[in-house]
């Protein structure tokens, strides 16, 4: 079973969040969060820091060490914060997150994207130690109806070969994602459009091997998607 808390406040002009998620038998995970935002007029200055600790449960999930998902008494550590401005349509953030060499961060990819302020689409940090994160992000509202970002990310891992803290064997990379959406009025209404691309390429000639690049970096991606909004 899986349990979930989670308080929100605030005070003055920061919003403060404290969150806990007991996966029975296999880990917990606590985040404190507070953002803060300079004014609620159309031109505002924002920021925020984030801390995030895991710990095992019991086996971590199997009493066999192979087997587990959660290495047991294994911990994990992650921190971050970001910094932006928002004039008039724009909105733009410089981003930052770090998880410690303690271990691995690890939550099941099937429950969704990363909370962190330097998540981007078609990017997880799941399975990963000792990361320097660091992302710049701008968005633009044409109107109502039609929005753009653009992200640029750096994302330092440890070695391909140190299976403790890079579960996945992922080369350190960049990558760049231009994303566009257009909300349907009328007859369509409550239909989105969403066109994404994005690209990621190797940071450093280490992963010369190409197991390590295959389905990894040095790749693209294009996504067509048109949702509808109940």
């Amino acid at each position: 079973g899986i349990a979930l808390i989670g308080l929100n406040g605030k005070v003055g002009k920061w919003n403060l969040q404290l969150l806990d998620q007991y996966a029975a038998n296999i880990f917990n995970t606590l985040m404190l969060q507070t953002d803060f935002k300079s004014s609620s007029a159309a031109n505002y200055w924002f920021g925020g820091m984030q801390f995030i600790k895991q710990d095992a449960v019991n086996d971590g999930g199997n009493e066999d060490p192979a087997k587990t998902y959660f290495e047991r008494d294994g911990k994990a550590i992650t921190y971050g914060s970001r910094v932006g401005v928002k004039i008039s349509e724009w909105e733009t953030s410089f981003n930052y997150n770090r998880i410690t060499k303690k271990g691995r961060y690890l939550m099941p990819r099937e429950w969704g994207k990363d909370p962190f302020y330097t998540f981007m689409p078609r990017e997880r940090n799941d399975g990963f130690g000792d990361v320097h994160a660091y992302v710049f992000k701008t968005q633009h509202q044409y109107k109502e109806q039609l929005k753009s970002s653009l992200g640029v990310g750096y994302f330092n891992l440890t070695a391909v070969d140190n299976f403790y803290l890079n579960k996945y064997a992922m080369p350190s990379y960049y990558q760049l994602n231009l994303d566009f959406r257009y909300d349907f009025k009328g007859i369509l209404k409550s239909l989105e459009a969403h066109a994404l691309y994005v690209h990621k390429w190797k940071a450093g000639n280490e992963a010369e091997n190409y197991k390590y690049v295959f389905n990894k970096v040095d790749m693209s991606l294009y996504n067509f998607i048109l949702n509808f909004n109940f």
